[in-house]
């Protein structure tokens, strides 16, 4: 692999894990009060929700440091580990899960309530991105 690339992939994995860091930090409570706020009759889901969506981002941080881990890998011997390939797959199917069980149903509320049904295709534009990934996870595992 190209050292310029490989550098390029590193920066994209270490600006990630900030915007989660952020995200987790002070996005997920803030959405947690929201729940209570404006859906006073759910405000009952607000933790198992929180919860759900904080073992979303340990999925998320969990495959970035695969991924780091491959890269490693892929330097020093220019080969694709399958068992860290293998590992990326099951985070991000477990992200998606996650995510469709954690905030689907709040943004499908919240789609509701205001009357904008492009809110619930962005909640789903937004879960496809763990599962590209895993696609892609999956066929350069069967490659290996």
């Amino acid at each position: 692999m190209n050292k310029i690339s490989s550098i390029i992939l590193r920066i994209i994995i270490i600006l990630s894990s900030i915007v989660g860091v952020i995200v987790s930090i002070f996005a997920l409570p803030t959405f947690g009060t929201a729940i209570a706020k404006n859906f006073p009759e759910y405000a009952f889901l607000q933790y198992p929700i929180i919860f759900g969506l904080y073992l979303a981002a340990i999925c998320f941080f969990f495959a970035l440091f695969q991924f780091w881990l491959l890269l490693n890998g892929i330097d020093q011997g220019g080969i694709l580990l399958a068992k860290r390939l293998k590992a990326i797959r099951f985070s991000a199917i477990m992200f998606s899960i996650l995510y469709v069980f954690c905030a689907m149903p709040i943004i499908f509320l919240a789609a509701d309530a205001d009357d904008a049904p492009g809110l619930i295709f962005f909640g789903m534009y937004l879960d496809l991105f763990p599962i590209g990934i895993a696609a892609i996870a999956d066929i350069l595992e069967k490659k290996c």
